[in-house]
């Protein structure tokens, strides 16, 4: 990594705050979910760090599966457009369907994948939880069953998010400044 690009770097979330906000929301699906099944369905690659601390405290049964989107690239900003890599599941009919994102923004891959279950699963619901909620970005409507963090219009890496494939292993969410 430069380190010139680090230096420009400042931290929104902590470490620590993240870690908490992370629980928080585990115990409040454990809850809406008690003595039921969720599957659980990680965006990759940027939900992949906090869909792992998130699994960890929820205390119903959870089936992980992944699927693999993106609409960045390499670029600051959403292209608009989802490219879907891999979205090989299993069955999901009947299933508690909760999608894990690291961040939502335009509202684009969100909506995608609210018809791509709906049409290719048969299934009416599918919750959303989110690390960080930029609602000032929102192009479609998009109902976020539960939120980490709302954002302003920051470009943000760590956390799993990323840069041209780079600062997903930082602890903490930061933005260039």
């Amino acid at each position: 990594m430069d380190n010139l690009i680090l230096k420009n770097l400042q931290v929104l979330v902590g470490e620590e705050e993240l870690q908490k906000r992370v629980k928080e929301l585990a115990k409040q699906i454990s809850t809406d979910f008690e003595g039921q099944e969720i599957t659980l369905i990680s965006v990759l690659k940027g939900s992949v760090i906090f869909a792992s601390d998130l699994i960890r405290h929820i205390d119903v049964p959870v089936q992980l599966e992944f699927i693999r989107l993106s609409s960045y690239g390499n670029e600051m900003r959403s292209s608009g457009k989802v490219k879907a890599i891999d979205l090989t599941l299993p069955n999901l009919h009947g299933k508690n369907v909760l999608v894990v994102e690291d961040i939502i923004d335009t509202g684009t891959t969100a909506n995608f994948l609210t018809s791509y279950f709906r049409l290719q699963h048969g299934i009416d619901e599918v919750k959303f939880v989110t690390l960080l909620n930029k609602e000032c970005a929102r192009k479609h409507p998009v109902k976020i069953d539960y939120s980490g963090f709302v954002i302003e219009d920051y470009f943000v890496v760590g956390y799993g998010l990323d840069y041209g494939g780079y600062y997903r292993n930082l602890p903490y969410v930061g933005y260039f400044s």
